[in-house]
C-alpha cells in the first residue's frame, strides 16, 4: 500500500476519532498443511516448537507474544509472527516431518490493524458477521468476505479496546483500502504510521 498510504486524520475535521488503521508490514506468514492420518502428530511437534497449544477448530486462534496460530482448514494452519521472530524461522518441513507441506505465504497477504471504539461498526459496513464481544470474543477469527473480497478477521486484545487484524489478498489490497478508508471517514479515523515488526 506504500504508493497510496497517507497518514493523518480522515473524515470530518474535529470529529472524535472513532477508529484508527495501520498497515502491519514485515509480517512472516507460514502455511502448514498435512494429511488426515498424520496431521495431529505434526501439531504435537509444532506445539513443542512454538510452546503453544494448536487450535482445534476453525474459529478460535491461539495468540501469544506477537505470534498467532489459525486453523484455516481441517489439516491446514497459518502461523503468523514478526519477520524477525527466531522461532518463526525455525519452522521447516525437516523439523515437522516429511508428511508436512510448509509454505511461506506472507507475500500474498496484506495485514491491516483496525482499532478504536467504532472498529466493529466500521467492519460491519461490509462484513456480515456479528462482532459483539459476547459472540466474537478476543482471539476469535472468521474467514468471510467484505464486498466480495475474501478476508480473515481476527479479534485481538492489546489495550482492552476493540482491535482487529485483517488479512486480505495482496492483489486486492488497494481496492480494499479504498473501501475501508471511505467507510471509516464518517466515523472519524486516523491513519497511523505503518507498524513494522522487524
Amino acid at each position: 500500500l506504500e504508493s497510496i498510504y497517507r497518514t493523518g486524520q480522515i473524515g470530518v475535521k474535529g470529529h472524535l476519532i472513532g477508529t484508527s488503521i495501520c498497515e502491519r508490514r514485515d509480517r512472516k506468514l507460514v502455511q502448514i498443511s498435512g494429511w488426515q492420518d498424520s496431521f495431529e502428530s505434526v501439531c504435537v511437534k509444532l506445539a513443542a516448537v512454538l510452546k503453544s497449544e494448536i487450535p482445534n477448530d476453525l474459529r478460535q486462534a491461539k495468540s501469544f507474544d506477537d505470534r498467532s496460530i489459525f486453523r484455516v482448514g481441517p489439516e491446514r494452519l497459518w502461523v503468523v509472527g514478526a519477520s524477525n521472530d527466531k522461532i518463526m524461522h525455525q519452522l521447516d518441513s525437516v523439523l515437522l516431518g516429511d508428511e508436512t507441506t510448509l509454505t511461506e505465504i506472507g507475500h500474498s497477504r496484506t495485514v491491516l490493524r483496525i482499532s478504536g471504539p467504532e472498529s466493529d461498526t466500521l467492519l460491519n459496513r461490509g462484513l456480515p458477521i456479528d462482532l459483539d464481544s459476547k459472540v466474537f470474543p478476543v482471539n476469535t477469527f472468521v474467514q468471510s468476505a467484505i464486498h466480495h473480497m475474501s478476508v480473515l478477521v481476527h479479534r485481538i486484545d492489546i489495550t482492552k479496546e476493540l482491535v482487529f487484524d485483517i488479512y486480505i489478498s495482496r492483489e486486492l489490497a488497494i481496492t480494499f483500502w479504498e473501501w475501508l478508508t471511505e467507510a471509516a471517514a464518517p466515523l472519524g479515523c486516523e491513519i497511523k504510521q505503518p507498524d513494522r515488526s522487524a
